[in-house]
């Protein structure tokens, strides 16, 4: 998986985008692998291009995403995953914040300095 970094166990991830308005992100996500519960100021779309992704989104509960599915995430809103076959996810956050550009740098991503939230 040299095209991107291990973010955490099972998980590696990239920026394939990033202005001030947009960050789109690719991870692979090994089966099995989990994204603890989490939230961002920003809004979120994941987006499941391959493979199977159960998808848990506080106060909507759980939900799978195979091929095709997505799930828009209101901002501050607590989410998490599995990854229940090995997969590969978009997600997409607008516009960009603080935690999106520390994030954009630890992959190794060019994005502009502004990063509020």
């Amino acid at each position: 998986m040299d095209w991107c970094r291990e973010l955490l166990e099972g998980v590696c991830s990239r920026i394939a985008y990033c202005s001030r308005d947009l960050v789109v992100m690719e991870s692979r996500i090994r089966r099995g692998a989990r994204v603890p519960r989490h939230s961002h100021p920003s809004v979120q779309a994941t987006f499941c291009l391959r493979g199977r992704l159960l998808l848990g989104v506080e106060g909507r509960g759980e939900r799978v995403l195979g091929p095709g599915d997505y799930e828009v995430i209101p901002p501050g809103v607590p989410h998490w995953a599995e990854a229940l076959e090995d997969s590969l996810v978009v997600d997409v956050n607008a516009p960009l914040t603080r935690d999106r550009l520390e994030l954009a740098r630890r992959l190794g991503a060019d994005c502009p300095a502004r990063g509020e939230g």
